[in-house]
């Protein structure tokens, strides 16, 4: 089963990681209801299952006054032919630094694989594809409940040592819901040092 960004986004609060305030809204006019807790800018996410959503224009910035008619457009679009009939609307975070981090089966191996890049973000695949050692791998036995420090160590390379934990949490999420693949682009970090999904 393929999950919707705020389905995963629940599973995640439920381990521990970080992500920005939000709301799900299935009509513009539910934009209205929630604008004064999420800030003075937001982001609206169109909740389609389809890869490459922000480069497909399914991901979009507004501020507070102009996210109803922002909302009205995205409901009224479809993404790579996917209607929008669902949209999360979080709080825009200040970006100090954008990651990707993901976790799946290498079949080859029979472990888990996690890739860590230190640029997140729409261009994964192709700074993955350009740069191959820029995105740092990681095998990890599945019988094991944690990454191990070492491997940790080794992910994490030059990041804040802070990422680890996320790291941590995530390779937990994967093993408990018997994931295919868990996946955080962008993992973010904002000037106060909070990670988020």
């Amino acid at each position: 089963m393929k999950l919707l960004e705020y389905e995963a986004k629940e599973i995640f609060i439920n381990h521990g990681i970080a992500v920005p305030d939000g709301v799900i809204i299935t009509q513009p006019e539910e934009m209205v209801l929630h604008l004064h807790t999420l800030g003075p800018e937001v982001v609206l996410k169109a909740q389609v299952d389809v890869g490459g959503r922000g480069k497909a224009g399914g991901i979009l910035m507004a501020k507070s006054e102009d996210a109803l008619a922002t909302a009205n457009r995205l409901f009224g679009a479809s993404v790579k032919g996917v209607p929008v009939d669902k949209i999360l609307v979080e709080e825009r975070l200040p970006i100090e630094h954008e990651y990707y981090l993901s976790i799946t089966i290498d079949r080859a191996s029979k472990q888990y694989l996690i890739l860590f890049a230190e640029t997140g973000g729409v261009d994964i695949e192709q700074t993955a594809s350009l740069r191959p050692e820029a995105v740092r791998k990681a095998l990890v036995n599945p019988l094991l409940a944690d990454v191990p420090p070492f491997l940790l160590r080794r992910l994490v390379g030059t990041a804040p040592k802070a990422i680890a934990p996320v790291i941590n949490r995530l390779y937990r999420v994967f093993c408990e819901k018997d994931a295919l693949l868990a996946e955080i682009n962008p993992l973010v970090t904002t000037p106060d040092g909070v990670f988020a999904a």
